[in-house]
């Protein structure tokens, strides 16, 4: 019996992350998934969010995901994703720009009100996880750069 997950994630570039983990988060559709080992067989819609991956060393990573599926068996959590990057990378300034893009997109049809949508759901998860990155202080170089000095 084995008290961790072997965690995969990939997307259409390769491999995203590979690892072991006691703990996994993941952004569901419609909410959060959280996993642990032992958990039951399970596929899954993921949207647009945080993962979350807890390491047996103490260690949680953070990544912007968007979109895919997840299963779960066997104390293995596969994750194929549309687009993954560490959540550090992501600037708060870029995220409230693909945003007020996204909000001032003119949409007519009905691809392009869903498209529209997803523009929108993406910019406001990635601005999410650039706050929640920043509190956690994960800054990225250029806002390392643009700090007070004292």
């Amino acid at each position: 019996m084995s008290n961790t997950l072997t965690v995969t994630v990939v997307t259409p570039e390769g491999t995203a992350y590979e690892g072991e983990a006691v703990h996994v988060v993941v952004p569901a559709f419609d909410g959060e998934m959280s996993f642990y080992p032992l958990h039951a067989p399970l596929v899954g819609v993921l949207g647009y969010g945080e993962l979350r991956v807890a390491r047996p060393d103490g260690v949680t990573e953070y990544f912007y995901l968007a979109g895919g599926v997840v299963q779960v068996a066997d104390n293995e959590v596969s994750i194929l994703a549309e687009a993954v990057m560490p959540a550090a990378a992501l600037n708060i300034a870029d995220a409230n720009k693909a945003l007020a893009e996204a909000l001032a997109s003119h949409a007519t049809g009905d691809v392009e009100i869903d498209i529209r949508a997803a523009q929108t759901e993406d910019a406001r998860a990635r601005l999410r996880a650039a706050h929640a990155a920043t509190e956690r202080g994960q800054l990225t170089p250029d806002e390392i750069l643009d700090l007070p000095v004292e």
